[in-house]
């Protein structure tokens, strides 16, 4: 729990605004939320960007072992490592292990190193560029500002430590970190915050905005 009798001054909310690159539908749904958030009297909402670009980087598993590829004379490649022949060797590492399973596919937990030689290929990304850096930014001047008495962050990001140490640590102002995931809080904001505390899913389901939010024409997309 967090200190009893706790008055909320300020909620401060850090995201990027997306660019719909990979859902069109995106951006409408993020500003429906956003102007539901702002209806919260507290709130300000601060605003980083998304970045879209394509990066090389080796390529640690195709998984499309025994799949027909429609290409001008269609292939089936097999699994294992596979030689491709340029100006030099490089391995191919296809499989079917990672190709159903979503929640395996983006673990890090199944985090493996690629071959020394394996084939490079070009990715498109999205990177996330300000919001951590705005949250760290407001949350050292409102600590000397001594605008809070505690500070309650809802993060689970690493880049965070350094600011959080500092408040704790030289303003003698308690930061409580709230995890969002349920592989656990880090153990690097762990050992940087006052104390750590979890978000469950019974309090996300009572914090949840009603389907039309009273006194205004804003309401839940039908698929959410």
């Amino acid at each position: 729990m967090l200190p009893q009798n706790l008055h909320v001054d300020k909620l401060l909310y850090f995201t990027s605004r997306s660019s719909g690159a990979l859902n069109p539908d995106t951006p409408y749904k993020q500003q429906v939320y956003l102007n539901a958030l702002k209806t919260i009297p507290e709130l300000e909402i601060y605003y980083g960007n998304f970045i879209a670009k394509t990066v090389f980087r080796p390529l640690v598993n195709l998984p499309i072992a025994d799949r027909r590829i429609f290409t001008p004379e269609p292939v089936v490649l097999p699994a294992g490592n596979l030689e491709v022949e340029g100006s030099s060797i490089r391995i191919l590492p296809v499989s079917n292990s990672l190709r159903s399973d979503s929640r395996v596919r983006n673990s890090r937990r199944n985090y493996r190193t690629p071959e020394p030689n394996a084939l490079l290929a070009e990715f498109h990304t999205m990177e996330e560029k300000g919001s951590d850096v705005n949250l760290a930014a407001h949350l050292l001047n409102d600590a000397w500002n001594n605008s809070f008495d505690v500070a309650a962050v809802i993060s689970n990001d690493t880049d965070l430590e350094t600011p959080i140490r500092m408040v704790v640590n030289e303003r003698r102002k308690p930061v409580y970190i709230i995890c969002p995931t349920s592989s656990g809080a880090a153990s690097r904001l762990k050992n940087a915050a006052s104390h750590v505390r979890y978000i469950r899913p019974s309090m996300l389901r009572a914090s949840q905005f009603p389907q039309t939010i009273p006194n205004t024409n804003i309401v839940k997309p039908s698929d959410w």
